[in-house]
């Protein structure tokens, strides 16, 4: 088994399409294709696509609850993923997106998650340890649930570094700064969902996302990666700084997942070949790209994604 992804607030999913979605209304989902639930976070997401890619991999986090009985007999049905969960008192968070897909938008709806206790958290430490020896890639996403500290992703890092694993992270966020800082994996993407900030810099021109990018490489990642608007990517390597922008309009209802899909791609690549930093950004970029074309969180296969690398440009600004 090649890759662990570490998922410590993975959520159950459930997405549903609403046309002309408007507050305060009732509406009535009348095709079941329109309403789907599914296992999510984002780690878990990229488990996921990984395995509709062939690759085998080990999902680790903590779920808890009736909700999180449901989310792993959903994960189960997935031969390509071994479950590695720690199981705690409180539920598991549950999720909802609302496409809509006449207006373009997603709105979202995310609970905070259960809380951890001291002893579940010494518990997981120990376990994830333990599973490094097995695997060559540890990717480490999302949010923390409460009772986490926020040296958590640190600690994880460098345990694995130590092991002289590949490292990926993306998330944003106080428990992000510290791994940065403290123990800064090979790759990195900010998740800028919530908000366009790197650390306390507003990230507000093109300027802000090429300092960020930079400021990561120096921290010692390989590759970094910055979601620059909805039309495209600013990332940097050690050899510079470039510009991917997407050629055709982007439909903004199917974005949900594609940050999830630009890592899948660059850890399907980096498995398949060796560590090109700019070469495995190009095929995470035709990666989300592919995703952008599924509503639900989806990739066909390998194939699909070779056909994307023309649907966006290059340019390098630094």
């Amino acid at each position: 088994m090649d890759v662990m992804t570490v998922t410590l607030n993975p959520s159950l999913d459930r997405e549903i399409v609403i046309n002309n979605f408007k507050v305060g209304e009732m509406f009535r989902v009348s095709n079941s294709s329109q309403s789907v639930i599914e296992p999510g976070g984002k780690g878990i997401n990229v488990s996921r696509m990984l395995s509709k890619l062939g690759i085998e991999n080990m999902a680790l986090g903590f779920l808890g609850g009736f909700i999180g009985r449901v989310f792993l007999e959903k994960l189960l049905e997935d031969k390509n993923i071994t479950s590695n969960f720690i199981f705690v008192e409180e539920e598991t968070r549950e999720n909802t997106a609302i496409l809509d897909l006449e207006n373009h938008t997603i709105t979202q709806i995310n609970t905070v998650g259960p809380k951890i206790e001291d002893i579940d958290l010494e518990h997981f430490m120990q376990r994830y340890e333990n599973s490094l020896s097995i695997v060559n890639h540890v990717l480490i996403s999302g949010s923390i649930p409460p009772g986490v500290p926020s040296n958590v992703y640190a600690k994880m890092f460098e345990l694995a570094k130590n092991k002289g694993l590949i490292t990926y992270l993306e998330a944003n966020g106080k428990h992000f700064n510290e791994a940065v800082e403290n123990a800064c994996p090979d790759v990195v993407r900010v998740d800028l969902r919530k908000e366009k900030k790197y650390f306390d810099r507003e990230l507000e021109n093109i300027d802000d996302y090429i300092f960020a990018a930079e400021d990561i490489i120096k921290h010692g990642a390989k590759l970094s990666i910055l979601s620059y608007h909805v039309e495209g990517d600013i990332i940097a390597t050690n050899n510079g700084v470039w510009q991917f922008t997407v050629e055709e309009k982007v439909d903004r209802a199917h974005l949900f997942g594609t940050g999830d899909a630009f890592m899948t791609g660059i850890i399907y690549y980096i498995l398949k070949n060796d560590f090109d930093a700019f070469e495995a950004a190009k095929f995470g970029m035709a990666t989300a790209l592919a995703k952008v074309h599924h509503v639900e969180k989806y990739i066909e296969d390998f194939n699909e994604i070779y056909k994307y690398y023309d649907y966006f440009s290059v340019k390098k600004v630094k």
